[in-house]
């Protein structure tokens, strides 16, 4: 079996065997490496980690850092439903948590705006980083819905 060197090609074909060899070690390291698409954040992990410190675990208030905003007593935001007639009012919850649609009161202030905080580092309010934002924000509203007590 006769081999070929590279340097033997054409300048053509040297740079498509390249760049197949690139592509091929490339596939071999991300392979080696254990490397996996980044997973996007879940709904429970948003709750998690930006709201249940103030609204709790479990929805009642009752978070660790509820006792820091002293003006403020934290809803119990699984009696949203209830107080709506039994509906849940989804693009109210939508708007709170994004946070830039209204002048907000000083109470709103202690409430991060999340609309801004969600916001893809370099590509700030574009179409696509609001539309981002928006379906993440829209997630974490249905996952307070599943929160609702009946």
């Amino acid at each position: 079996m006769k081999t070929i060197s590279i340097l033997h090609l054409r300048s053509g074909a040297r740079r498509n065997a390249l760049k197949r060899f690139a592509i091929a070690s490339f596939l071999v390291f991300l392979l080696v490496a254990g490397v996996r698409p980044a997973k996007a954040q879940s709904a429970k992990q948003d709750y998690e980690q930006q709201c249940a410190g103030c609204h709790g675990p479990t929805g009642k208030g009752n978070g660790e850092d509820a006792g820091l905003l002293v003006s403020t007593k934290m809803p119990d935001i699984t009696q949203l439903a209830k107080k709506n007639g039994g509906h849940f009012p989804f693009e109210d919850v939508v708007e709170i948590i994004d946070g830039r649609r209204d002048i907000p009161e000083h109470e709103r202030i202690q409430m991060p705006f999340w609309g801004v905080t969600m916001q893809k580092p370099g590509a700030e309010f574009s179409r696509q980083s609001d539309a981002a934002v928006r379906k993440r924000i829209e997630a974490l509203a249905r996952y307070i819905e599943a929160m609702q007590e009946k």
